[in-house]
């Protein structure tokens, strides 16, 4: 995968639970105060807001050790395309996209009254919304939402060893955090836990299979993250 060079700004590409928090706090301890923050605030549906890459009058020079970690989601007009387009060193933290959806439900129901969206209360939050129909609301992962917009079933593997420093697996999470301190030079730190959804119900048999159908491309990017991890 892509070697990384600290003069230049760092992305963390958060994948909604996919550790993201966990991750967070590793990062501050990596970057402290060069880690900025890029999150869209659902309740005011206000956008994140643009850091600048450059520094000084003259502005020649990209600012160096910076890591900016959020949710980069290009359908909403959030990604690193749209905000960063000259950045090109990317990390993140990856997760089966099965558990990530079922993760995402979980949460949502956790959160309740406060499960926000472009400042609109979600339809999770009424306690006769199941995970049924959830699944059947959503049938497709916003995985692809957070990764480059460009991504596709020809090009992922290029995408992945060519703008990745590094892809972080949450099922090997402290292993991952070890690898990735090793690549970007810095020391490891032993990974917190957060945001744990207590899961009270089950998916049908059918549903797991028509969701793992419907979301081939993102099936194979996970699986072949895993690949790249076995071999590391």
């Amino acid at each position: 995968m892509k070697q990384y060079d600290p003069k230049l700004p760092l992305i963390s590409i958060h994948i909604p639970k996919c550790a993201g928090a966990s991750f967070h706090v590793v990062l501050r301890k990596w970057f402290g105060r060069k880690l900025l923050l890029h999150y869209h605030d659902e309740k005011k549906d206000k956008r994140p807001r643009l850091h600048p890459l450059r520094k000084g009058l003259i502005q020649k020079k990209m600012r160096p050790n910076i890591c900016i970690h959020g949710h980069f989601n290009h359908t909403r007009g959030n990604g690193t395309g749209e905000y960063y387009p000259e950045v090109d060193q990317f990390i993140s933290v990856m997760r089966n996209p099965l558990e990530i959806h079922l993760s995402n439900y979980f949460y949502l129901k956790k959160l309740g009254k406060n499960a926000y969206r472009n400042g609109k209360l979600l339809k999770a939050a009424d306690p006769d919304y199941t995970i049924e129909h959830y699944f059947q609301d959503s049938p497709k992962s916003y995985l692809l939402s957070f990764l480059p917009n460009e991504i596709n079933h020809a090009n992922y593997r290029d995408i992945i060893q060519n703008k990745f420093v590094y892809i972080c697996l949450s099922e090997d999470f402290q292993t991952s955090i070890d690898r990735l301190a090793e690549k970007l030079g810095r020391g490891t730190v032993k990974v917190p836990t957060y945001n744990i959804s207590p899961r009270k119900e089950t998916l049908s048999d059918e549903l797991k299979e028509k969701f793992i159908a419907e979301n081939q491309l993102e099936f194979d990017i996970f699986n072949y993250i895993k690949e790249i991890y076995a071999t590391a």
